[in-house]
Order: structure tokens, then sequence, then C-alpha cells
């Protein structure tokens, strides 16, 4: 009860707190969706639930603070109509299936309608959260440099027994019996300040789009990134300790797109190639030559699988496995989610679901919204990869283009990812949407100032008939928001 009372009291001074600061909470949401978990875990092990609610209470301050700064407001995103239409249509049919029969009580539904679309707004409040590029770049920066202390905690987690406290999970009690090792081995699939190794993984992915991002950005050059060079070995040699194959699969599909937007298609294409390869090489060499342990046992466990053909195509068999069953509307939002056992604890746990199970994503989906609503939300998730696809070919500054990439590569890969199911992955699925559209409207805001710059033109030599030079047509941008002090 005093660990609850002392949550609850944080929370409210934290809504608060945002409801006034709303760029500096947004931005400190993003920090707390990192060590969550480890609050979860070491802290406040009697106040997990509400814990997990804690970036949530924060995040509502936000919104809230934006709404009621009309100058924030003013700001006006450039995304596509389409994009817009199937996100209302998706949300519209999702608060429908919040009142769908089939769910044991409303508050599934509720917290369905939550996983599905709380996060959206993310899309619309970063583009005002920052005024320039140097601001961008600078939290980014600082963001991803967050996987080095994380990482070390990671590399005790991966040396200690699996009795140990630093092992525990916040969702299994930490006992012994429960940590996951590497199959027969001593070490553990770490989770760094995470819950469970899901969200370490989700995040470890995250973190190495945004440094391909801001390495691509920067050329890779060796100077201006050393420490980035750094988070970018650490995130890789994490990746190997949590012993999932996920990420790295899924940057090894990602990595052709990378090198041809993010590389080939830049100026000193051959240069950055060298210091790119270059960089890789070396990294790949220091985490052979001192985390040989960790490669061992990963190489170990991938080998011991053969599973990954079922993997690769469970994603696209599912749903059309679920379709029969579903029907026209599902069985209602949040009836498949991990949170509908403790939020109907008088029910025998998914009994509403009659048998039907799915450990994907996109089976879920089908299984909670039907056909209708599975279209929705995935007509949505290709109008960002065509959207970010777009940007990242038509914008006109290298860094500009480089946020676009790392939101088309991200977007790309979560087609058949978690951004529901996985609460880490929806926060950072909806980041790189506001991010996407935050460097469009920084690169139209610069197309202005050009534009705005150049001297007037010369008056034309015969008086009659008087002709007005010809502008180029841009977006109307209002001026940026005052930052806050």
């Amino acid at each position: 009860m005093g660990q609850n009372l002392v949550v609850a009291t944080l929370a409210g001074v934290a809504f608060f707190w945002a409801l006034q600061r709303w760029r500096r909470g947004t931005q400190a949401v993003l920090v707390l969706l990192i060590l969550e978990g480890a609050v979860r875990k070491w802290l406040f092990v009697d106040s997990q639930q509400l814990v997990y609610f804690g970036k949530d209470v924060l995040l509502l301050g936000c919104y809230a603070g934006f709404l009621r700064d009309q100058a924030a407001r003013r700001y006006r995103i450039a995304a596509s109509p389409i994009l817009v239409l199937l996100l209302s249509l998706g949300a519209a049919w999702g608060a429908l299936e919040v009142f769908n029969p089939q769910l044991p009580n409303i508050l599934v539904g509720i917290f369905g309608f939550k996983a599905y679309f709380f996060y959206i707004p993310l899309m619309f409040l970063l583009p005002a959260c920052f005024n320039d590029d140097r601001q961008v770049n600078a939290f980014l920066r600082r963001y991803c440099l967050i996987a080095i202390p994380i990482a070390l905690i990671g590399l005790l987690q991966f040396v200690s027994s699996p009795g140990s406290a630093i092992n525990a999970y916040a969702t299994g009690g930490g006992d012994e019996a429960g940590i996951i090792t590497f199959g027969s081995s001593e070490h553990v699939r770490i989770t760094g300040t995470f819950s469970f190794i899901t969200g370490y993984t989700s995040y470890l992915f995250t973190n190495a789009t945004l440094l391909l991002a801001l390495l691509g950005a920067s050329r890779w050059k060796f100077a201006a990134n050393r420490k980035l060079y750094l988070a970018l070995g650490l995130t890789f040699l994490g990746m190997l300790m949590t012993g999932s194959r996920g990420p790295l699969f899924t940057l090894a599909v990602i990595l052709p797109f990378y090198w041809y937007l993010a590389v080939m298609r830049e100026g000193d294409a051959g240069l950055t190639v060298s210091r790119a390869g270059l960089t890789l090489a070396v990294v790949t060499a220091a985490i052979a030559t001192f985390g040989g342990n960790a490669l061992a046992a990963f190489i170990g466990r991938a080998s011991g699988n053969s599973d990954v053909a079922e993997r690769l195509i469970s994603p696209f068999r599912s749903p059309l496995n679920i379709l029969p069953d579903a029907g026209l509307f599902g069985y209602g939002i949040g009836a498949a989610h991990q949170m509908a056992k403790p939020l109907a604890p008088s029910i025998i746990p998914y009994s509403w679901l009659h048998g039907l199970q799915t450990e994907v994503e996109t089976g879920k989906i089908m299984l909670e919204l039907g056909p209708l609503g599975f279209t929705l939300i995935y007509l949505a998730r290709l109008a960002l990869v065509a959207v970010a696809f777009q940007h990242a070919l038509s914008l006109r500054t290298r860094f500009h283009r480089a946020l676009a990439i790392g939101a088309f590569l991200y977007f790309l890969v979560q087609l058949v990812g978690s951004p529901v199911f996985d609460v880490t992955t929806g926060v950072y699925y909806w980041f790189f949407a506001g991010l996407m559209m935050l460097a469009a409207r920084l690169d139209r805001d610069a197309a202005r100032a050009q534009v705005a710059a150049q001297p007037a033109a010369a008056p034309p030599a015969r008086r009659f008939p008087q002709q007005q030079p010809v502008m180029p047509a841009f977006p109307r941008w209002s001026s940026p928001a005052t930052p806050e002090s």
C-alpha cells in the first residue's frame, strides 16, 4: 500500500509537470521507456502494474499540454490525407470494438483501444517539440548514448548467475527457475533495464536504426562519431547476449535498403562506403575479441533451433488461418492482449477466445478486429512505409533524408512486427512517425527560409505587360513555437 501511494503521487506530479513542460515531457517519456523495467523489478516491486502505466500518465500530460499550447497547435504536419483517413477509420472501428459482446468486460476493450491508438498523437507532438536541426541532432545523439550504460548493466547480467537479483524479471517474480538461459549454458539471456527480453530487443533494434541514421547523416566520419561507434558496438553485443535472433535478422534484411538510400545515393559515396566498411569491420572484430562468450552462446542457441522457416512464414499465414473463425467483427479489441488476463481475473484466462490462439501480431489483430479492422490497420502501416520512402527520396538536406530513411526502415520491419502487443515497439513506432514528420517540417521550413533570403527579382525591361516573378509553391508553415526555458 505504501509503494502504491508513492507511485500514484509521483504519477500525479509527473502529469502536472508534463502539462506545463510538454516538450521536455515528451522527451522524458522516451527516457522513462528505457528505465521503466528497472523501476518495476528493482525499486517498486510491489507496485509493478502501477509503474507500468507511469509513462502513459506522463504522456497524457504531454498531450494535454500540447492541446493547451496555441502556438504549438499552429504547426501543420505534412501528413498524407490517405494516412490520416486510414488512421481515423481504424480508430473509429477500434472504438466500436470496445463494445464487442465477445469481450469478458469493457475494461479489456478500453485497454485494447489504448494499445492500438494511444501513442499515435506522438506523430503530431514531435514536430512541435524541436525548433531546428541542432536541437534534434543533439537530442538523438544523447538518446543513442544511453545504450552505453544500459549495455554495461547487460554485461553484468550476462556474467551473473541466474539466481542473482540483477537478473530478475518484472513479470516472473525473479526466481531462478523462471530465468531463461542459453539452453544448457549458465549464461542468462539478458534484459538490461527492461522487464523482459522482448522489450530489450525492441529497444536495441530501435537504437541501432537511430545510430545508422545519424551515422549516415554525418557520412560515417570518425572524429565526430567516436561515442556513437561505441554505442553501436555495444548495441550489437547486447543483441547477442539477449539470445534473440530477430534483431540481427531484421538488421540483415534492412541493410541493403539502408546502404542504397543512405550511402550510395548520397554525395561522396565512395568515401562513405570505405568509412562505414572499416567501422563495421572494427566493431565486428572487437565483438569477436572481447565478446567471445556472448558470440558462442548466441551461435549455440541459433544453431540449435530449426524453426526459422516457420517464424518467417507465420506472420503471413496466421491471419489467413484465423480469418474463418474471426467473423466480421472478431472477438473484440484487446481480447488477445497479454493484459486481458489480469483485467478479467474472475474468468478462465482467454476462455472468451474459445480455444483460438496465435503468437504473432498479425493473427492477433485478425482475431480481435476481424477482416475489416485488420485491413484498416495494415493499410495504415503500408501508407506510413510509402510516405517515409517518399520523404527519404525527396527531402532536400542529408540530415532530413537520414531521419526519413530511419523511419522507412523501421516501418518496413514493423509491417510484420508488434507495435500493438509490445508496448516498447508501440511507443517507438509512433516516435519514428513523429520523427519523419519533424524532418519534413524542418526541411520545408529551411526551403522557405532559403526562398525568403533570395534577392528580389529585377523588374522586367518592358513596361507592358507587367509580369510577376514565378516563385515555387511551398506549404504554409507557422513560425516555430518559442522554446521552453
